[in-house]
């Protein structure tokens, strides 16, 4: 098995051999949007609509533990938009933290 080829489609390692890739996508406010585009979350990033407010990207990534961290380390700057699995655990890891304060 190419290792490389295996890892491709994931932030971080945890991957079951049945899990496939996502379309995500994820809206991102303007002060951020040039970090985003210099530092991709991942190679398959695109760039899918830019307007006033800031951008929105597209990753096609497997949905894992790795990735929420990810997003999550962007607070309120960002917003999942599809798909809507993802969102809501966002949402939901989002709500607990701000009760832990």
């Amino acid at each position: 098995m190419a290792w490389d080829r295996y890892y491709s489609d994931l932030l971080g390692v945890t991957k079951d051999r049945n899990d496939r890739a996502h379309k995500v996508l994820i809206q991102v406010n303007k002060p951020n949007a040039p970090y985003v585009l210099t530092k991709p979350l991942h190679p398959s990033q695109q760039l899918v609509e830019e307007n006033e407010t800031g951008i929105i990207i597209r990753i096609d990534v497997i949905l894992n533990f790795e990735l929420e961290r990810e997003l999550l380390s962007f607070g309120e700057t960002i917003k999942v938009l599809a798909p809507r699995l993802l969102a809501g655990r966002i949402a939901k890891r989002l709500l607990q933290a701000g009760r832990a304060y």
